[in-house]
Order: C-alpha cells, then structure tokens, then sequence
C-alpha cells in the first residue's frame, strides 16, 4: 500500500493532460508552514491560568502538543516514510494549460516518478506500506536548502532526489539528519566532488566505467597479445584512459601494453602473434571512423587480430556501415541496459503503458529499478536497512546495483554491465 501526502498523483493520457493533473495533485503536496490559531484570552493572558502544580495552561497545551508531534513523527518513520524530492518546476507553469517547454521540463521528473510509483505499488501488492511524500524541488537552490529543514524530508526514512549536482549540493550542505540516506538517482559527477556521507550514487561515474573495463581488458590477455591504449588526448579520451594502463597492470602485471597517440604510432606496435586488443577512449566520430578504417585494412590486407574496445558512450552510436565490427567483438560497459524481450521489461512496459497512455522512458525504468531495490530493503529491514546497501546487489529492468561505501563521500554504484557489439546491435555479453 502506498499513502501519498496529501494527494496521490494520478496520471494519465498525454503530457500535457499529465503536467495539468500533476499541477493539481503536487499544489497540496509541497511543504508549507500552518499557523495555530488561539482563542483571544490564549494570545493575551497565558500566564494567568495554572493547575495545581504551578504549570500554566498554556505551558501544558504546548507540552501536549510536542508530544503529539513526537508521536506523529514517530508514527511517520514507523510507516516507512519516502521522500521524493523531483524538479517538476511547476512553479514555471503560467495557467492551466503547460507549454511545450513546460512538459519538456517536467518530463525527466515526472517520468522518473511515474515508474518509482508503479514499483512501490509492486511491493504493496506483496504486503509492504510505504508513506510517500512528493516534493517538487523546482531545480532552485534555495527551494533546497529549505526542504532539507522540512517535515517530510526530516520524517523520512529514505530521500530520494534531488537529482542536478547544483540541488544536491544545496541540500546536503542544509539537511541535519546525515543518517538518513539520499539517493541520487542520475548525476553521475564523481561523488567525491560532493563528499557527502551520506549520499548514494547510482549512476556510476566514468571512472567506475574505466576501471571496470581496465580488468576485464587484462583477463582477456592472452600469451602474444598485446594491449593498445589508443589515446588522441582529447576531453573524452582523458576521463576514460587517464588512469587505464596502472588500473590494468594492477590485475594483470604480465601485461604487454602501450599508449599509442596516433594511428601510425598504433601501426608500429601491432603484433602478428596474438590478439591487438585496442582501448579506444575518444568519442569524436571522424577519429572513431579513421580507426575503424585503418583496423579493416590491417585485417583485410595484414591478417592482424583485433579485439576493439570503446567508451560507453559508443552506445550510442550506428555501426552499421563496418563490415567487420562482428569480428572484431566491439564490448563497452554500460550503466543502462534494457532487454525489450525480458519478462519483466514486458510487464513494466504493459503496466505503465496501461497505467499511464504512454510508453515508458529511460528514466521511468530507472525509478522502477530505484523503488524495487531501495523499498525492497526498506520493507524487509525496516530503519536497519542501511547496513545492507553493501552486502545486497540487484539486477533490474535498466539498472544493476552493488555499492562500495568510502566514509568522506557515501556510496558508490560500481553495477556495471558489459555490452558486445553483435548482428548491428549492442547485447548483454
């Protein structure tokens, strides 16, 4: 069961029609402050009225009513309270009827919710409760910095959001509770950039990507082989290969490997004995479409041996034109990968299409992954579940999780999935 406070956001047809009823549903739902109001002789004579035990009215009206709130806020931690804090901006919506900027803003936002409220609603439906709490963050600053104060963030079991390095930033800095986990379900700054102990990153920073891919590199080695790290020195290529040569002689000191800067340089160290395995960090696609012509030709003409392997922004790339990118076995890493064909992506995808008249995004399969990991350990360990984080792994429909936890700056998503270029398509290897 899920209780939204104070209005569950029900969505449905287009987004435009889902930007006004999110409008309506989120008015109620952000944090305000309510004034009490009192009786004349309260405002005016609160210190003439005692009991027996010299304690005035007044006094015994404001002890009962912190114990009330205690006891609200207790009862809120005890129901698994959720907040989810997303840069509708619905403050930037004129009237009732959004723009087409409007609904481009909101959209990462409401998507992200859409699929966080669809896996809750799973784990209701095999007997967990959740209290949710939506939160529009605005992508502002000070909006932030106030929410980190506020009742719902502070009753909170788990934060989810914000999600721009700028919120969160502004957040972590206010937020008084460093218990508490934040969740920061899209930036994938570096999180020692934030040093906040209690932030969780889930999308693995560049660096995760390039150590991974630096392991698995010096596994496939092989006697006669020989590692290439092709580096034209550009921004990209310096993120992913800056440390890639010391990464990979770490788990493999026996290693043949060289950082070659040009593709003449690259043609000086080509062995005929083994296997080239060449590390290719840029994303430029006039470099990429040289090195791809330049290995065709030492394939074709040479008979040298290749295995290529690429930034994991090549994703998003067509290979489509290379007619020897299967024989070279192209394999990136990957934090996101969604197989249509998988039962449960089906499910998903029936569900939320039928839930909400569209289909679902990149960003809705994340917050269903989020929701299904995070409310799974919630439910099942209650206020303990923190300690889980690193001993739980999960695989869902877009996400794999398995966190490393530094002290100075949280917990780092280090779920990567490797990808092979196969047929014209990228598959899970």
């Amino acid at each position: 069961m899920i209780s939204v406070q104070n209005h569950q956001l029900r969505l449905s047809g287009n987004k435009i029609a889902l930007a006004v009823a999110l409008a309506l549903s989120l008015a109620s739902c952000t944090t305000k402050k309510i004034g009490v109001l009192r009786s004349p002789s309260q405002r005016g004579e609160q210190g003439a009225a005692s009991n027996n035990s010299g304690i005035t009215t007044a006094e015994q009206a404001e002890e009962a009513k912190k114990l009330e709130a205690a006891k609200a806020s207790e009862n809120l931690k005890s129901q698994k309270s959720i907040a989810l804090l997303l840069p509708f901006q619905l403050n930037h919506i004129g009237g009732m009827q959004p723009t087409a900027e409007d609904i481009k803003r909101s959209a990462l936002a409401l998507d992200f919710y859409q699929g966080f409220q669809l896996g809750l609603e799973e784990l209701g439906e095999k007997g967990s409760k959740f209290n949710l709490q939506v939160i529009d963050s605005e992508d502002d600053n000070y909006r932030n910095t106030s929410l980190a104060t506020s009742s719902s963030v502070k009753n909170a079991n788990l934060i989810v959001g914000p999600i721009y390095p700028k919120e969160i930033r502004a957040f972590s800095r206010a937020i008084q509770d460093k218990n508490t986990l934040q969740i920061s379900p899209l930036a994938a700054t570096l999180a020692s950039e934030f040093e906040v102990s209690n932030l969780v990153s889930l999308t693995p920073s560049i660096r995760v990507h390039s150590e991974l891919m630096a392991k698995y590199v010096a596994k496939q080695f092989a006697l006669g082989d020989v590692v290439l790290v092709y580096d034209i020195q550009d921004a990209d290529s310096k993120q992913f290969l800056d440390s890639f040569m010391s990464e990979a002689l770490g788990y493999n000191k026996d290693l043949q490997i060289k950082v070659v800067n040009s593709i003449a340089e690259l043609n000086d160290n080509l062995v005929a004995t083994g296997n080239n395995h060449i590390v290719c960090g840029t994303t430029n696609r006039n470099q990429i479409r040289t090195l791809l012509a330049n290995m065709d030709v030492q394939t074709t003409e040479f008979g040298y041996g290749f295995k290529l392997y690429g930034h994991p922004n090549w994703a998003k790339l067509s290979f489509e034109d290379y007619m020897y990118m299967d024989r070279y076995e192209l394999t990136l890493t990957t934090s996101t990968l969604v197989d249509e064909r998988a039962e449960k992506t089906r499910k998903f995808d029936y569900n939320y299409k039928t839930k909400f008249q569209v289909a679902a995004s990149d960003f809705s399969y994340k917050g269903y992954d989020a929701a299904i990991y995070f409310g799974g350990l919630l439910s099942k360990y209650g206020t303990d579940y923190v300690q889980y984080l690193v001993k739980e792994s999960y695989s869902g429909i877009s996400n794999d999780f398995s966190f490393d936890y530094f002290p100075k700056w949280g917990y780092v998503n280090r779920g990567i999935r490797f990808i092979v270029y196969r047929n014209n398509s990228f598959v899970r290897k």
